[in-house]
Parts: C-alpha cells; sequence; structure tokens
C-alpha cells in the first residue's frame, strides 16, 4: 500500500474512540492477557470496515499476512494490526475458525504453532512506530 494511503488511514485510526466502535476495550484486554499463543481474537472495526487484532492475536496474524498497517494503540497500550476481508480469507487456510459473528468477531486457531519467541521485541518495534 502506498505511504500516502497508510497516511490516511492511520490519521483516521488516531482518531477513534473506543465508544465509536463495536468493540469491547475490557474483553479485548482480557482475550490477550489469556491468549495462549495459537489464538487469534479479530474485532470488526465499524468505522473504517476494518478488522483489527491486538497483541498476541496481532503478533500471530503478522506471521501468516501482511495487514494494512501494524501500530501501537496507546488506549489498549497493545500492538494492534488493521485486517482486511482478503487477510481474513488468507487467515482461514492456516487457521481453525472456532468462533464467527459477522462483521463483529472472528476467533481462530492456528492448525500448527508459530510459537511466541520474538513478541517482546516485536512490541518494542511497534510502540516505536
Amino acid at each position: 500500500m502506498e505511504l500516502f494511503a497508510q497516511s490516511i488511514i492511520f490519521a483516521n485510526l488516531t482518531n477513534l474512540k473506543s465508544s465509536n466502535i463495536f468493540m469491547d476495550k475490557e474483553l479485548i484486554i482480557a482475550n490477550e492477557a489469556s491468549n495462549d499463543g495459537q489464538t487469534m481474537h479479530l474485532y470488526f472495526n465499524t468505522e473504517i470496515g476494518l478488522y483489527t487484532a491486538y497483541g498476541m492475536s496481532a503478533f500471530l496474524a503478522s506471521h501468516i499476512v501482511e495487514g494494512y498497517l501494524t501500530a501501537f494503540s496507546e488506549e489498549y497500550n497493545l500492538p494492534v494490526l488493521f485486517l482486511g476481508r482478503t487477510h481474513i480469507d488468507a487467515l482461514r487456510r492456516d487457521t481453525i475458525k472456532d468462533l464467527h459473528q459477522e462483521h463483529i468477531y472472528y476467533k481462530f486457531t492456528l492448525k500448527r504453532p508459530l510459537g511466541t519467541k520474538g513478541y517482546e521485541k516485536w512490541i518494542k518495534t511497534t510502540a516505536k512506530m
């Protein structure tokens, strides 16, 4: 994606508040705090029409697909990855779909372990973006 397009997406995303999107901040934080390193939780953001993955979910997804943008959410204090419909289709090939609510939420479990080595370093790189 062009740098200009990424800048527009990032500018729009940084202006969002959690009350404006169809996501529960406490649920997201709890899901990532208890993430086993095999599970990806993806939440649909109604304002921008993209799925978001946070923390370990974002780390795992980023090893399977290249999302639109990886950043660090100061509001959630977690890395965040933004994904479109084509990314979801690609994730389905390497995962087992555990739960799906249309335009709200996906929960995927990896078919084979990717490992969590490098997660702490990855967090630091997203925080610097």
